[in-house]
């Protein structure tokens, strides 16, 4: 009930006039072009003055972010089935559809290798496996500090390869089975890892507003520090607590980086779909990566959405901004699973 009533008042500030209204005061200079909504949103979000999680300890932080889901989450999707299951010994749940064909989808949520859960994801997982019609497979990868990289990259790999043999094994169609894997912001750096390291190599990777550079050395890092949910301050205390005593080791950083990746790795590439946010500190290196991709000679779908901020995914319920644009992935993840046979057949390594 109390979910309910949260939900129902963050929406009915949201309504386009009293947001404007609300937002106007942060939809100026440079700020111009942010959506009224999520510039409203923001403007809530400073007047209740919430602690940033960079101010407490991983553990608190996990707990308050997992007692705070988004009130302005997409309503839950109605699934045939849902299953809590292992992968390699991960804990995994699968999303199956109403009509589910024999695809899959691997998705790894977001929370800079140290928050984040199944469950706080679960509005999107399950909105995506209604709008393609995959199996939704969410892993439950090991976080830091407590386990430092490469840890999660190494459970999302041995996730991602047990469930591509679980799928094979299940479906009709056999060998014929498509499997893409998707991530937001760290997921996004996980399924880059995964694309190049798994056993059987993706049919398409999913990048949504994803890390790229441990390095932080894009200029958005800085043009969008503060006033945007994610904060610069936030990014540095996830990627401290995640690489633990690799954080201050340049050389190491460069080489853990999908941006930085030689062009032999990146031309070896699955076919992409990289989703970025115009005032998201993570969106040169986002733009960034789909450009060395596509000069690499790989097939890339770039959605950019100028207006909207990191994390929009769960601003979906309320701002139609981040709902279209979540459309736009899905109709975009639904093309590429058909054409992927054809625009990677020569895929080695």
């Amino acid at each position: 009930m109390k979910d309910r009533l949260l939900r129902g008042a963050a929406r009915a500030l949201l309504v386009p006039p009293l947001a404007r209204a609300l937002g106007a005061r942060r939809r100026r200079g440079p700020a111009a072009a942010l959506d009224p909504q999520v510039a409203a949103i923001l403007q809530l979000q400073r007047v209740l003055r919430l602690p940033p999680l960079d101010s407490m300890e991983p553990a608190r932080a996990r707990a308050f972010a997992e007692a705070g889901l988004s009130p302005l989450d997409v309503a839950p999707a109605p699934m045939a089935q849902l299953i809590d299951t292992t992968a390699a010994g991960i804990p995994v749940r699968l999303y199956v559809p109403p009509g589910a064909g024999p695809n899959w989808l691997v998705y790894f949520h977001g929370g800079g290798g140290v928050i984040g859960s199944i469950r706080a994801s679960e509005p999107v997982t399950r909105l995506l496996a209604a709008q393609t019609s995959c199996t939704v497979a969410s892993v439950e990868y090991r976080l830091g500090p407590e386990h430092h990289h490469p840890a999660a990259i190494d459970d999302a790999c041995a996730a991602f390869d047990a469930l591509a043999a679980r799928a094979a094994r299940t479906s009709p169609a056999g060998d014929a089975v498509r499997i893409a894997v998707a991530g937001d912001s760290f997921g996004g750096y996980l399924s880059a890892h995964v694309d190049r390291r798994a056993t059987r190599r993706p049919d398409l990777q999913v990048l949504i507003y994803p890390l790229t550079d441990m390095l932080l050395g894009s200029p958005s890092i800085e043009a969008h520090a503060h006033g945007y949910l994610l904060t610069g301050s936030m990014i540095r205390w996830f990627r401290s607590n995640y690489l633990g005593p690799h954080a201050g080791d340049t050389e190491y950083l460069r080489s853990i980086s999908p941006l930085h990746w030689p062009d032999a790795v990146l031309r070896r590439a699955g076919p992409a779909i990289v989703v970025t946010a115009g005032f998201d500190p993570l969106v040169d290196e986002g733009d960034a990566y789909a450009a060395r991709l596509q000069q690499a000679g790989v097939p890339v779908v770039l959605q950019r959405h100028p207006s909207l901020i990191h994390g929009f995914l769960s601003l979906a319920g309320a701002v139609a901004q981040a709902r279209e644009a979540i459309d736009e992935l899905t109709a975009a993840i639904a093309a590429g699973m058909i054409v992927r046979r054809d625009l990677g057949a020569d895929r080695a390594g």
